[in-house]
C-alpha cells in the first residue's frame, strides 16, 4: 500500500501526535499545539456544541493559520443524533480526514461525502477486548466500507489483553490505529507504534477517554523511546 497521509502529514514512518480539540481555543494555543509536539488535530466536534457556522469558522481559521491536517470526529449525542449529516456536510471542505464510527447509521453516506480525503472507520469498545477473530471481522468489514485507516480502542482488564491487541496490529498491517483504553491499557498510547499504530492521541486539557494521556507527557515519552520521532524537532 502506499503511503497513508493526513492532509501532508506521512503516516508510518515515524510515530505520529493527534492533538484532541475539545473547545474552542484562540489561534495562539493551536499554534502551541505544534511546539508541544502534536502533527494534527482531532476536533471533537461532538463536544465543540451544534453550531454549525461556529464550528465551521474555528475549523477555516485553523487551516489558514496553522499548518494543521485536520480530522473531524463527531460522536452521536442526544442533542447532534438528527443533525450529524448536515453538521458533517458543512464542515466537510475545512477538514483532511474523518472519523466516522463502523456501525453508525449514516457511515456509507459520510463515506461517500468523503471522498478523497482520509477516511477512519473506528470501533470502540468500553466494555472488554475482543478477541482475535472479533477483531478480525472488525478490521474486515472496516475495509469493506472503504476505509483508508481502521481504528479500534477496546477496553484492557489485563495485560494479557494489550498484548493481544498489539500482535493484531503487528500482523502484517499498515493501516491501524490501535489503543487499548483503562489503567491497564495506557502504555499502549506509547507502545502502540512499535507494533505498527500510525498514530496516538493526547489530551489538551483533559482526559476524553479512560487511559489517555496529556499531549505533553506523550511527547515526553516518545521522545524518549522512539529516535526517529525526535528528528522531527530537528527539521
Amino acid at each position: 500500500m502506499k503511503n497513508i497521509k493526513i492532509g501532508t502529514v506521512i503516516l508510518g514512518e515515524i510515530p505520529r501526535v493527534v492533538a484532541i480539540v475539545d473547545e474552542y481555543l484562540d489561534m495562539h494555543h493551536i499554534k502551541d499545539l505544534a511546539t508541544a509536539g502534536a502533527d494534527i488535530l482531532e476536533i471533537r466536534m461532538d463536544l465543540l456544541g451544534n453550531d454549525i457556522p461556529s464550528l465551521c469558522v474555528f475549523i477555516d481559521k485553523i487551516k489558514k493559520t496553522t499548518n494543521f491536517p485536520c480530522i473531524a470526529t463527531l460522536r452521536e449525542t442526544p442533542s447532534n443524533k438528527d443533525i450529524r449529516l448536515d453538521i458533517f456536510k458543512a464542515i466537510m471542505p475545512f477538514v483532511d480526514a474523518v472519523d466516522i464510527e463502523i456501525d453508525a447509521s449514516i457511515n456509507r453516506e459520510i463515506i461517500a461525502m468523503a471522498r478523497g480525503k482520509t477516511i477512519i472507520v473506528s470501533e470502540h469498545d468500553f466494555e472488554k477486548m475482543p478477541d482475535l477473530s472479533h477483531l478480525e471481522k472488525i478490521a474486515s468489514k472496516a475495509n469493506s466500507l472503504g476505509a483508508t485507516i481502521i481504528k479500534i480502542a477496546a477496553m484492557a482488564h489485563n495485560r494479557q489483553d494489550v498484548v493481544r491487541l498489539m500482535e493484531f496490529t503487528a500482523a502484517k498491517r499498515n493501516n491501524l490505529v490501535t489503543i487499548a483504553m483503562g489503567n491497564y491499557g495506557a502504555i499502549s498510547r506509547v507502545l502502540a507504534p512499535v507494533f505498527g499504530s500510525l498514530f496516538t492521541y493526547g489530551f489538551v486539557k483533559k482526559s476524553v477517554a479512560p487511559g489517555q494521556l496529556s499531549l505533553h507527557k506523550l511527547v515526553e515519552e516518545l521522545r524518549l523511546y522512539y529516535p526517529g520521532f525526535n528528528s522531527k524537532f530537528r527539521n
